[in-house]
């Protein structure tokens, strides 16, 4: 809980603090961007998922919002999420959120960046000690974004249940993405 507290803060610093209250978002100067990634779980004292694997698809559509900060609607049309390399346990489902992406180079949009990210997923199958089919999927990354629109970012991933059940296990992950904005 207290990690989903941090991150509705960090977000709400990223849209207050970092976002010019005089700056006009510029829905129809967005652009799209596909992004795979995946990477293994982590052990977080409570469950070993050092042998699980965690594969998404997510599409974005980003809006720039200041010269150094964009907003993206993504959605999540594939997640999977194989636990102990067991076929049968495999998680899969769909997911939409919100990010947030800050840029070295402004008004270019691409060079160094820092990221964050919240999402609600809907899922067949329970992670391991979760107890609910609807998950948040928050995460915090770095990256760099080519001139040529191709862009490539680590991140550490965090999904749970924010106590919507009594079984709230999480999952951390970290996951290295590669995609193309167009």
């Amino acid at each position: 809980m207290r990690f989903m507290t941090f991150m509705v803060f960090m977000f709400v610093f990223m849209l207050f603090f970092i976002f010019d209250a005089d700056a006009e978002i510029q829905w129809r100067e967005g652009f799209w961007r596909l992004e795979i990634s995946g990477g293994p779980g982590l052990d977080n004292g409570k469950n070993n998922r050092s042998d699980d694997l965690l594969l998404k698809g997510t599409l974005e559509y980003e809006i720039p919002a200041t010269p150094h900060f964009s907003l993206g609607l993504r959605a999540i049309p594939s997640f999977l999420y194989e636990q102990d390399g067991q076929k049968e346990d495999t998680v899969w489902g769909i997911g939409a959120g919100l990010g947030g992406r800050l840029y070295t180079k402004a008004g270019e949009y691409r060079g160094l960046f820092a990221e964050a990210n919240a999402h609600v997923l809907g899922h067949k199958n329970r992670f391991g000690g979760n107890g609910s089919n609807v998950n948040f999927l928050t995460g915090l990354g770095i990256g760099y974004k080519c001139a040529g629109g191709w862009h490539t970012v680590v991140k550490w991933e965090h999904i749970s249940n924010a106590n919507l059940s009594d079984d709230n296990s999480g999952v951390n992950a970290i996951t290295l993405g590669f995609g193309y904005t167009f």
